[in-house]
């Protein structure tokens, strides 16, 4: 009965309509469920095409079938549709840049990322946590799109955690906090050692947990997570939408849509030379953003220890500091 009453009193949808009324809307909608990140390759002689993509997904295990999709306008559709095979990499948790990388068409793209090459001679990308070298068994008429089916020939599976995307950006998996042992979250309270793999995930739980507490006060001055962060780049100087796109970590599409809503707003303005930059009202919405984050920040961080915090601080600076081969 409880749960009825709860679900009767949910709250609205907030936005809703129909695809053809508001795609960018649309398309946030379809934002909601959150997949994995990909880069698709295939090769013919010389020339090496790659994407990444969020839209892989299996089909079937007998035969070994597996699905992508690719937009008709793409530059790299008839590379696909013409070699007959291609290679799928899984990314891990740590691959941000090679997504970033492989999210819009450039110069070398394989030439600043580090791989082997597969049976048909396409890309194997280091540190994925899946490969899946495989045929062409069918195209199919997906609107915008063409649905490229593959069939499985080879795989390899690594130890490692997958890369995810949803609502515009990029996250990672960590254990639901009902779904963590009761042993685990009492050693924890207690201040017992634990494993560092649950030191981390604990980490990477209270950035999420911190950042949907923080969303009521971002809410309050109109301001969501991909809007927030584009604000917060533009603050230091101008540029352009790739360079946007990287150091935000928001996907190309989310990106997209969240520029426009802050041209809408008023907030930020396109340059002569194609460059973004925030308006007077950007930077004073930007700056009412800060100032909230900091009193947040007061707020949460009350009665903790000074000598707890400076320690915090410490071992987070020093797993800042640290390179990927660091030990």
């Amino acid at each position: 009965m409880n749960q009825a009453i709860d679900l009767m009193h949910s709250p609205g949808p907030v936005e809703e309509g129909k695809p053809a009324d508001d795609f960018r809307a649309f398309r946030r909608a379809l934002g909601q469920f959150a997949t994995g990140v990909t880069v698709i390759a295939t090769s013919a002689g010389d020339e090496i095409v790659g994407m990444a993509a969020n839209s892989f997904s299996t089909v079937s295990l007998e035969p070994p079938l597996v699905l992508w999709s690719i937009r008709k306008e793409s530059k790299s559709l008839p590379a696909f549709l013409n070699n007959g095979h291609f290679s799928i990499n899984v990314l891990g948790e740590n691959q941000m840049e090679i997504s970033g990388l492989f999210g819009r068409p450039q110069p070398d793209q394989f030439g600043q990322a580090k791989w082997n090459v597969g049976s048909h001679g396409d890309p194997l990308l280091e540190g994925a946590i899946a490969h899946f070298e495989c045929v062409t068994e069918s195209v199919i008429d997906g609107g915008d799109h063409h649905i490229l089916v593959g069939r499985v020939e080879r795989f390899a599976r690594f130890d490692g955690a997958p890369l995810l995307f949803a609502q515009g950006q990029y996250g990672v998996p960590v254990a639901h906090p009902d779904a963590i042992p009761a042993s685990a979250s009492a050693s924890v309270k207690d201040g017992q050692e634990s494993e560092e793999s649950l030191f981390l995930s604990l980490v990477k739980a209270t950035d999420q947990h911190m950042s949907a507490l923080f969303q009521e006060h971002r809410q309050e001055l109109g301001v969501t997570v991909a809007t927030g962060r584009i604000l917060n780049r533009l603050s230091q100087g101008p540029c352009a939408a790739d360079t946007l796109e990287l150091e935000t970590f928001l996907g190309e599409s989310a990106l997209e849509d969240a520029l426009t809503e802050l041209a809408q707003k008023g907030q930020v303005v396109q340059l002569p030379d194609g460059e973004w930059d925030l308006t007077d009202n950007g930077r004073e919405v930007r700056g009412a953003l800060r100032r909230s984050a900091e009193q947040f920040t007061i707020e949460q961080l009350r009665g903790i220890p000074a000598t707890d915090l400076a320690t915090a601080e410490r071992v987070l600076g020093t797993l800042l500091g640290r390179g990927g081969t660091d030990r």
